[in-house]
């Protein structure tokens, strides 16, 4: 063992659950840069959360309206903008300073099914149904996106920009993995190995690898500048694996599954060193806060969880 994988294997953590957050399924949560916790869910809210020193949620904010249920949350990385794909096919920007929607976007049916911001704060890129990838200005009006992006010809069902801005990474529900080059759209390389639906994509935060979570209940380590197969894969989860986020700090990430479990795992060992099983139905998201000491997971029980590092 490395001393930092010495570290991570022996690191303990606590947990606050936070019951019936929601009236129903939580599908997404963003911890963003500045500390706040968001949540979305099927009960057709996006809810704001502030962690307190214990750990526990103190509901800050709600933004009702997102008719048929939240699909898909990013924030903005100064944290003042959320945006949110519904299953009414809209993409809303929340500004979560004045607490008010900014814009609402209806681009069609499911045109919009999931959702990332460019670092920059100025693009939001969806992933439709149609095989799409649409690029929608923050500061535009209208419907229509600034750009349009074809990588794949089946539905999108993740898509994940890398912290440098470089690179877009969109997945398909036949488990092809597309790397395109942001600021062009062309397609660099094709990312194969996975046999079902892409549901979860993260960037290390130094933008190097890239992680992708599958219903094969399988993750695969990427090397983005390599021009070969993925580094590893992981595999623990007993079915499909529906998120995952890198660490910030670094060396880790942590996952969630259909088989209601959170993992942690060490990337440099590639081996698990954590399962926690606070939920009590599907995992949908997951997230780390800014230092990468805590993280939150959501799932269809309703419930948000967060998890905080103590070194033993």
């Amino acid at each position: 063992f490395s001393r930092g994988a010495r570290r991570r294997a022996m690191a303990a953590y606590q947990t606050v659950k936070r019951e019936a957050a929601h009236e129903d399924s939580v599908w997404g949560v963003v911890w963003t840069h500045d500390d706040k916790l968001i949540s979305g869910s099927i009960d057709e809210t996006v809810k704001v959360w502030k962690a307190n020193d214990a750990a526990k949620l103190e509901e800050t904010a709600t933004f009702p309206g997102n008719f048929l249920g939240v699909v898909s949350l990013s924030a903005s990385s100064d944290g003042k903008l959320c945006a949110v794909s519904s299953l009414d096919g809209r993409l809303r920007v929340l500004n979560l300073e004045d607490k008010v929607v900014q814009r609402t976007i209806d681009p069609g049916p499911v045109e919009a099914w999931t959702v990332c911001f460019h670092p920059d704060g100025r693009i939001i890129a969806t992933g439709s149904q149609s095989g799409n990838v649409n690029l929608f200005a923050v500061a535009a009006t209208g419907d229509k996106p600034e750009a349009v992006v074809s990588p794949h010809g089946k539905f999108v069902t993740a898509v994940a920009y890398s912290p440098d801005g470089r690179h877009l990474a969109s997945g398909a529900i036949d488990g092809a993995v597309h790397l395109l080059n942001a600021e062009s759209g062309t397609l660099i390389r094709k990312l194969e190995g996975h046999t079902k639906a892409i549901r979860s994509l993260s960037f290390a935060h130094d933008s190097k690898t890239l992680i992708t979570a599958s219903e094969d209940m399988t993750m695969m380590i990427h090397d983005v500048g390599a021009a070969t197969a993925s580094v590893a894969t992981l595999t623990g989860h007993d079915s499909w694996v529906l998120a995952v986020a890198h660490s910030p700090a670094g060396g880790e990430c942590v996952s969630g599954g259909s088989d209601k479990k959170v993992k942690v795992w060490d990337l440099h060992t590639r081996q698990c060193v954590k399962t926690f099983t606070d939920h009590t139905d599907q995992v949908w998201g997951v997230d780390y806060n800014a230092a990468g000491t805590k993280f939150i997971s959501c799932g269809d029980d309703g419930a948000l969880v967060v998890a905080s590092k103590t070194i033993q």
